[in-house]
């Protein structure tokens, strides 16, 4: 009996199974009402409290069999508390216990589905509709005429002649001469010297200074000042000479043929058709809009400020002075003395010396050639030819699936071209090029190295050690106060007024115009463009060249001497007398014991090597190159250009504009409006009634012991 009753405690066993019991009902309670009708709303309503009571009852059902087994003494758990009531069990009595069981029901629950149906209705479709017309078109035709023309041109002729020209050449004349000079030679010799040594001895003197204090003189002193003379040098210069000679050349000079060519002209054909367009054309509204404007309001507020104040204080300050004082020092000093010696110096002059040179250039000529070759020409021509050409309506498709309403097929001529390959032999002229070498002569002028010699003055300096006194400034430092002013700042308090702006926020209304399109139908002319081929014929320049002879003129170059003059600045001195500030010292005398060291004079002798030198005169040959000038005279080849006049017809093209008339199909398209039926899917929904098992939650009476085991 015992093992038929349940363990039901208030949150474990039971409240799971009913938290799911009541989501069920739950979601039946609030399914939408369109899916069921309100009987159906009433009888979920009363399931639902019938759940709530049973769940109370097996909860409170659940508290009393735990405090049945909990009235036994000395339990400190459930298992002894079991084991306990099982022990007295024949003793206790029954009682009837109401718990909560789960059912499983079927219900019937509406379910809709939503079934597809086809339905028809009726919708409008535009088509164009072609239509063929035949209408009448002038157009204006430039027709070619040739004419001839005579043209006078002027050619200018070249014409040689042969003239003698005299000209200048320096002949170089090369003469050795005899050249005395003379040459420091050195020798040595060996000298017996006699000099002192000092010895030093060292006693202790009272000595007597003497202290040297400056003051300033002014002193006259010579000094050599440099200056520059200009003189007047001789010097030969290579002076080029620019001439010019004529030579001659041949030159490719392009000429134009005229030649007749055939070619294809597409001549436009345009007509206008009405064509319907949707334009959205704008307009304006006013519209009432609301807006927020900040008004400024201006009021006056007394502000407290702080002022920094400045005032002066004077302070005692004390500074130090460097003062300074003279004294005159005896000092010594270098001077460089200059003086001039004449010095033979030896530099190397490049004489200039004319040669006459041969030598071989290359001369390029063009030669034309005529070879034969083998062309292929097309001389055929172009014939019409009838064709049968499905009609153009058919080439869109019917709209209704059928093509009785087309129309058969129509003759179109059409332009087919006939070919007629001709091969002929044709003279083709060619240039090559021929080398050949021709020799010339030319002058060079060279330079030969030749060594001279000429006297320079130098300017030498000697050194002479010379004393001077010098007054030298010196500082010493002193303390001195003086009376300072400091400026110094305090704080005051201070009001003012200041105007403060502060603003209020107030509404207002105001109409804005608001732009809006609406859209409009209408009708514009478009120009519609067929193009129709024809053939035409024209003259047309083509460019060829022949080879023509001319001169030119070359510049070359000769070298010429010339002797030039130039002045040189040239560098010297002379002796000036000036005036200075000089710091001397007078002398003091004052006495202190110093140890002194002096110097004992011995005489010694000794041999030194003394170098010396003579002068030796001497003879070498020096070459000296003179030039003398010779005239040579020369035969040149010249041209010159003459104007002839000559004449030539020239065949030009002139074009006539004539108006012509041609009848031409132009195809215009109606609009035609239908009604066509249509299909379309509607989703109709259906409500049936479903077959749904349903767990329900229902109360159990059952019979339990009393509990009273004592």
């Amino acid at each position: 009996m015992r093992s038929a009753v349940p363990k039901l405690s208030p949150l474990g066993g039971v409240l799971p199974s009913l938290r799911s019991n009541q989501f069920c009902h739950r979601e039946r309670f609030f399914r939408p009402r369109s899916a069921g009708t309100f009987g159906e709303y009433s009888e979920m309503r009363s399931r639902f409290l019938h759940g709530i009571f049973g769940v109370l009852a097996a909860l409170l059902g659940s508290i009393g069999a735990e405090a049945a087994c909990g009235d036994c003494k000395g339990c400190k758990s459930r298992s002894a508390c079991a084991t306990a009531c099982a022990e007295t069990e024949a003793d206790c009595g029954t009682r009837t216990v109401t718990r909560a069981q789960y059912v499983t029901e079927t219900r019937m629950v509406p379910h809709t589905t939503y079934q597809r149906e086809t339905r028809t209705r009726m919708r409008s479709v535009t088509r164009r509709v072609a239509k063929v017309e035949t209408q009448d078109q002038t157009y204006t035709v430039n027709v070619p005429h040739q004419k001839t023309r005579t043209e006078t041109y002027k050619v200018n002729v070249c014409v040689p002649y042969t003239e003698e020209v005299t000209y200048t050449v320096q002949v170089p004349v090369t003469n050795e001469v005899e050249q005395t000079y003379q040459v420091c030679v050195p020798y040595t010799e060996e000298v017996e010297q006699t000099y002192t040594v000092c010895v030093p001895k060292t006693e202790e003197v009272t000595e007597t200074y003497k202290v040297s204090v400056p003051y300033k003189e002014k002193e006259t002193y010579k000094v050599m000042v440099p200056y520059t003379e200009q003189v007047e040098k001789t010097f030969s210069v290579q002076v080029p000479v620019n001439k010019t000679r004529e030579v001659e050349f041949q030159v490719c000079v392009p000429y134009t043929e005229q030649v007749e060519q055939t070619y294809s002209v597409c001549i436009p054909q345009t007509t206008m058709t009405k064509q319907t367009y949707k334009a959205r054309v704008p307009y304006t509204e006013m519209v009432k809009q609301t807006y927020t404007v900040r008004v400024p309001v201006k009021e006056t507020v007394t502000q407290t400020y702080k002022v920094n104040v400045p005032y002066t204080e004077e302070v005692e300050q004390s500074y130090t002075v460097m003062v300074p004082y003279t004294e005159e020092v005896e000092q010594t000093y270098t001077v460089q003395v200059p003086y001039t010696e004449e010095v033979e110096q030896t530099y190397t002059v490049q004489v200039p010396v004319k040669e006459t040179m041969s030598a071989e250039r290359t001369v390029t000529k063009c030669v034309p050639v005529t070879t034969m070759r083998t062309v292929t020409r097309d001389k055929g021509h172009y014939e019409c030819e009838a064709v049968q050409v499905a009609c153009g309506g058919c080439t869109r498709g019917c709209r209704n699936g059928c093509n009785d309403a087309c129309g058969g097929t129509k003759t179109v001529y059409k332009r087919v071209h006939v070919p007629n390959l001709v091969t002929e032999e044709v003279p083709c002229t060619t240039y090559e090029r021929q080398t050949t070498k021709v020799p010339y002569t030319y002058t060079v002028t060279r330079c030969k190295l030749e060594t001279r010699t000429r006297k320079v003055p130098v300017t030498h300096c000697k050194t002479e050690t010379r004393t001077r006194k010098v007054s030298v400034t010196k500082c010493r430092s002193e303390q001195r106060t003086q009376m300072v002013k400091v400026q110094k700042c305090r704080i005051e308090e201070r009001t003012r007024d200041c105007v403060v702006t502060k603003y209020h926020t107030e509404q207002r209304t105001r109409e804005v115009p608001v732009c809006k399109i609406r859209l409009e139908e209408r009708t514009c002319a478009v120009p519609v463009t067929t193009y129709r081929r024809e053939n035409r014929t024209r003259t047309v320049p083509v460019c060829k060249t022949r080879m023509e002879t001319r001169t030119r003129k070359v510049a070359y170059c000769e070298m010429t001497v010339e002797e030039r003059k130039c002045m040189v600045n040239v560098c010297k001195t002379r002796e000036e007398e000036r005036t200075r500030d000089v710091t001397n010292c007078r002398v003091e005398e004052k006495t202190r014991t110093v140890p002194v060291t002096k110097m004992v004079k011995e005489t010694r002798t000794r041999k030194v090597p003394v170098t010396k030198t003579r002068m030796e005169d001497r003879t070498r040959m020096v070459s000296e190159t003179t030039f003398k000038t010779e005239e040579r005279t020369r035969t040149v080849k010249r041209n010159r250009m003459e104007t002839q006049e000559k004449t030539r017809e020239v065949k030009y093209t002139e074009c006539v504009p004539e108006e012509r008339t041609r009848t031409c199909e132009v195809t215009v398209y109606d609009t035609v409006t239908e009604e066509v039926p249509e299909e379309y899917t509607v989703c109709v929904p259906v409500t049936t009634m479903k077959e749904v098992q349903v767990r329900v939650c229902k109360p159990v009476t059952t019979e339990v012991s009393c509990g009273c085991c004592k």
